[in-house]
This record gives structure tokens, sequence and C-alpha cells, in this order.
């Protein structure tokens, strides 16, 4: 007995071997590309002991003003010292963000030529197919008798790839290259890549905020 209600998927076609490859395939890609996402995008160790010291230096020039005049050399020398710990601070910042920028766009060309693969290798072959005639859907007997098998499958998958299914465009490529009769009623290569990698990533998004606590 399960906890989850789960719905009876009337397969016609499972390439099982395949959808464990492409899962696996998935998540460890996706794993590589938030790590090194990650890296690229925190603040390396010499900039996070950079902003230690010029908190300490700051707090050590606001002690030294509180002094007065007396402490007039003192604090003129430390606030000089503020001023250039905030140049390299702002230096290392705006490498940072160069950083990120030139990664996030190595990350999408690596991500278009990673589909095109998968795209070509899988072309016209479905992971999963389903008969329509047999998808149990209380609506659609209700109201409409007339209703196509093909529509029957597409709103299954719609449902039960929900929200990958309504990225639009994109779930429109991953069915490229499978006969338009039976598009409908199909999962294509890239729709299984996609779903490991937007449900490992959540994953690993998880992981790398509770690390950076």
């Amino acid at each position: 007995m399960s906890f989850i209600p789960l719905p009876n998927i009337p397969y016609t076609i499972v390439h099982s071997s395949d959808i464990a490859l492409l899962l696996a395939f998935g998540c460890i890609y996706e794993i590589v590309i938030r790590l090194y996402q990650h890296k690229n995008e925190r603040r390396t160790t010499h900039e996070r002991k950079l902003n230690i010291h010029l908190a300490t230096l700051r707090y050590e020039a606001a002690k030294k003003r509180a002094m007065g005049p007396s402490a007039f050399v003192e604090t003129s020398k430390l606030e000089r010292a503020v001023l250039a710990t905030q140049k390299e601070q702002t230096k290392l910042a705006e490498e940072r963000e160069a950083r990120t920028a030139r990664c996030s766009k190595l990350i999408k060309k690596v991500n278009i030529v990673t589909n095109i693969i998968i795209l070509l290798t899988y072309w016209g072959v479905a992971m999963v197919a389903i008969d329509g005639s047999r998808v149990n859907d209380g609506n659609y007997e209700s109201y409409d008798e007339d209703i196509s098998d093909e529509q029957r499958a597409s709103s299954f998958w719609k449902g039960f790839l929900f929200p990958l299914s309504y990225h639009g465009l994109g779930y429109k490529v991953s069915q490229f290259g499978i006969e338009s009769d039976v598009r409908a009623s199909c999962v294509g290569a890239l729709a299984v890549v996609w779903a490991a990698r937007v449900t490992c990533g959540e994953v690993v998004d998880c992981g790398l905020k509770w690390l950076s606590r």
C-alpha cells in the first residue's frame, strides 16, 4: 500500500536502461554544473579575510576618532588604511562579478551543446510512451466522449510532468524527431535529462545553502 496516490500509467514503451542512464547523467551533470557555478560565485578566502580586516580597521578608526584631536595621527592612518582596503575590496568584488558572468556564458554554451548531443543521439526514440485510449480521466468521460486518444495522452503527460511540461518551447523541443502522430503520448530523452537536472539541482542548492550557513 502506498501513502502517496500514484496514477495508473498505461505504458506501451519503456526503455528502462536508457532512462536510468539519462537520469544518472542528468544528476551527475547538474551536480558538476552547480558546484562549478558555486565555486565562481562565492567569495574567495582572501575576500572573506579582507572583509574581516576591513571591519576591524573601521572599528579601530572609530575608537581613535572618539578619542579626539589627541589621536589625530593614528586616526588618519587608520582612515587611509580603511580607504585602501575598501578599494581592494571593490576590485575583488568586480573580479568576482566578471568571473560569474564568464561562468554563466560558459554554462549556457555547454548546456546547448549537451542538449543537441542528447537530442541527436536519441533522435526519433521515445523513452516512454502510453496508450491514450487506456488513460483513465473521469473529466473527459463525463464531458466529452469524442476526445481523441492523442489529446488524452497529451493531457496526462502535462499533468504528470508539471511544471516541466509547461516550459513551452523547451518541452516541444524535447520531442523533436518523434513521429507527429504519436508525439503527444511520448516522453523524449531530453525531458528525462531535464527532469533529473531539475530535481538534482534543487537538492544541490539546498545542500550548498546549508553548508554556507
